[in-house]
């Protein structure tokens, strides 16, 4: 319980130093390390196929990341203009949801590269974790499934 603990003070103390991509990359690699000695680093093919991987929701559709952000990382998403499946925007963790009205949502680019912005917020960065990881795999994603994603996304290069 004590170790369970330590390792989430450091989680939460080392997040709130990190406002770039490369701050979350050490943080996440020092968990993964601190929960399993064996690891050797993050992969890019492993945070590839991550972003791919269709998840079962409990309405028995399948969904993966590029279900709401293309499969092209690259691009920026708008709900109802763009060929996001509905069901992608609208699905929600909380039933009581489910009657809100269709909004014209946004989504950023995930890739670095065309989005400075995009992992240098640790409130941001933790909180859309959270919410996706939950609603994809019903579990919060671990740190070197975080950490494999944003390697794969800081590895893609202009067209």
């Amino acid at each position: 319980m004590q170790i369970a603990l330590l390792l989430i003070f450091t989680f939460f103390a080392s997040i709130c130093a990190a406002t770039e991509p490369e701050d979350f990359l050490a943080v996440y690699a020092r968990i993964a390390k601190q929960s399993d000695p064996n690891f050797d680093g993050f992969s890019a093919a492993r945070g590839k196929g991550f972003y791919f991987r269709s998840y079962k929701l409990d309405d028995g559709s399948e969904l993966s990341c590029a279900s709401c952000h293309h499969a092209d990382p690259r691009k920026f998403t708008v709900a109802h203009i763009d060929q996001v499946p509905c069901r992608a925007c609208h699905v929600t963790l909380h039933k009581g949801a489910r009657g809100r009205s269709a909004i014209k949502r946004e989504i950023k680019p995930l890739a670095p590269l065309v989005n400075p912005d995009r992992f240098t917020n640790e409130w941001q960065v933790e909180f859309w974790f959270d919410w996706n990881c939950e609603l994809l795999l019903r579990r919060q994603c671990t740190p070197l499934e975080k950490g494999d994603f944003i390697t794969w996304l800081m590895t893609i290069e202009a067209d």
